[in-house]
């Protein structure tokens, strides 16, 4: 594969300590890849978070990517988490080192039997572990979260090596609501029909990476329009620098250029910036 153009995210933004405290409103914090922090007026959620580097390479994830910026925060720094959603056991969305200090927090940890799976071989307490499937419904204090489909069989590329790809419910979405805003996070996922039903979304965490098991451009620039009123936030790209995998490379700009108001509905936050919304209206 020739070498194709690498977008390099802004630099990252420190999260410090007051993000995890009691606030007013909902803040949400890019932490590069494909993760998420939510502060939801004090309750905490963390989504497929990866924010460690292997041990004594601070320029290499512990996914095993060479990192083009620096995560903004430690796992080790991050003082509670009321839960941990992951999309599916993908090594560059769920980071075993990652699991294992979060754990130490005592949060829930929600995924498909796929990331129970994952999550029990690596040593977390299955008794920690909840299992989620398309259509359920989970409450988390304040924040209520709806499970969405999702269509990422990676594993096609090259099933000698990868191995079974992934099926019907062995990866998913979520729908994310709180006081202040309902947002939806898609997860790696190729777009599909169910994405077009969704409704009344004000945040949507966009994949803009170049990857065919993925949204795509095109899938992505469908799946924005269908939502008209919702801030974008662009994902999936810019964190690691490998040249040669399509699913970390994509420009933002591809994308929402071809959007319907893409441009006065992107917010291209550096991980670890802020993006703060209260009773619906962005502050």
């Amino acid at each position: 594969m020739s070498k194709m153009k690498f977008v390099k995210a802004e630099e990252s933004v420190k999260i410090g300590e007051e993000a995890f405290k009691e606030i007013d409103n909902t803040s949400i914090a890019w932490l590069a890849s494909a993760g998420f922090l939510i502060n939801a007026r004090g309750t905490i959620l963390l989504i497929d978070p990866v924010l460690m580097t292997r041990p004594g390479q601070n320029d290499i994830s512990e996914a095993g990517l060479k990192m083009s910026i620096s995560y903004p925060i430690k796992a080790t720094d991050i003082p509670i988490a009321d839960a941990v959603l992951y999309t599916h056991p993908d090594n560059d969305h769920l980071g075993h080192h990652t699991a294992h200090i979060l754990a130490q927090l005592n949060p829930r940890f929600i995924g498909p039997h796929t990331v129970f799976n994952r999550l029990a071989q690596i040593g977390i307490n299955p008794k920690n572990i909840e299992t989620c499937r398309t259509g359920d419904i989970i409450h988390i204090k304040n924040v209520t979260i709806e499970v969405t489909p999702a269509d990422h069989p990676w594993q096609l590329q090259d099933p000698q090596r990868c191995g079974k790809p992934f099926r019907s419910g062995d990866c998913c979405g979520f729908i994310v609501t709180t006081p202040d805003v309902r947002c939806f996070f898609p997860g790696d996922t190729r777009l599909m029909e169910e994405h077009l039903t969704i409704s009344d979304i004000d945040l949507l965490a966009l994949d803009v990476s170049i990857d065919p098991f993925h949204l795509n451009h095109l899938g992505a620039v469908v799946l924005a329009d269908s939502m008209p009123n919702a801030l974008l936030i662009p994902i999936h790209y810019g964190t690691y620098d490998v040249p040669d995998k399509p699913a970390h490379l994509g420009n933002p700009d591809d994308v929402l250029r071809k959007v319907k108001n893409g441009s006065k509905r992107a917010r291209i936050l550096a991980p670890g910036e802020m993006l703060t919304l209260k009773n619906g209206i962005e502050i």
